[in-house]
């Protein structure tokens, strides 16, 4: 099938008054929508809480973790040497291409730097952020949580409080986001709006 042909429905709609309206209507909803979950995430909170929850990322098969990935761990480690969390809960599922726990990826990590293990929860079965909340939500049963971080990139704070508060995570929800930046975080806010109503709407 010829480009021009794949394109042709699409040039046909584009010469309608309505279609275009409709374009940039969806267009500006969109990016406006981006650009206040950005301003949102990247206005972290300074208060203390119970626990630190890191979403997770890439860890590779040596169980290292992705740059970014690792700058969601750090703002949770500064988090905990300045005494604003007692505990760091890592969560994340296992890479299609590195087959590694990121919830153990994480937590190695952690170890490292000199946390102790009896600070540190590990989740392997995070696969996304509603199933990291319903994790959370388990291991909160057996233990007095009044209060949480949500540790991420900038533009994944507003679903993951979503979704959080939905499920009743706890009684207060702060958010502090990775102080590593790159232009992948452009995608990721535009990717972000469509996510949030699905989690808006599905949980």
């Amino acid at each position: 099938m010829q480009l021009k042909s794949i394109f042709r429905p699409f040039r046909l709609l584009w010469g309608r008054t309505w279609f275009r309206q409709l374009f940039w209507v969806g267009f500006t909803f969109v990016l406006v929508h981006a650009l206040i979950i950005t301003v949102y995430g990247l206005n972290d909170n300074q208060e203390s809480a119970d626990v630190a929850i890191v979403l997770g990322n890439r860890v590779f098969s040596d169980g290292t973790l992705a740059t970014w990935t690792a700058g969601r761990v750090d703002v949770a480690y500064d988090l905990y040497q300045k005494k604003k969390v007692k505990y760091i809960f890592v969560s994340g599922g296992v890479g299609k291409d590195d087959l590694y726990p990121e919830g153990t990826g994480m937590k190695k990590y952690l170890l490292k730097k000199g946390v102790p293990d009896s600070a540190i929860i590990v989740d392997d079965q995070g696969i996304n952020s509603f199933q990291t909340a319903v994790n959370f939500l388990r291991w909160k049963k057996d233990h007095q949580c009044t209060s949480v971080y949500i540790v991420s990139q900038f533009y994944h704070a507003a679903r993951c409080e979503l979704v959080f508060k939905k499920l009743g995570i706890a009684d207060t929800i702060y958010h502090a986001s990775s102080k590593l930046y790159s232009v992948r975080d452009i995608d990721g806010a535009f990717r972000e709006v469509p996510a949030f109503y699905k989690y808006l709407i599905w949980y």
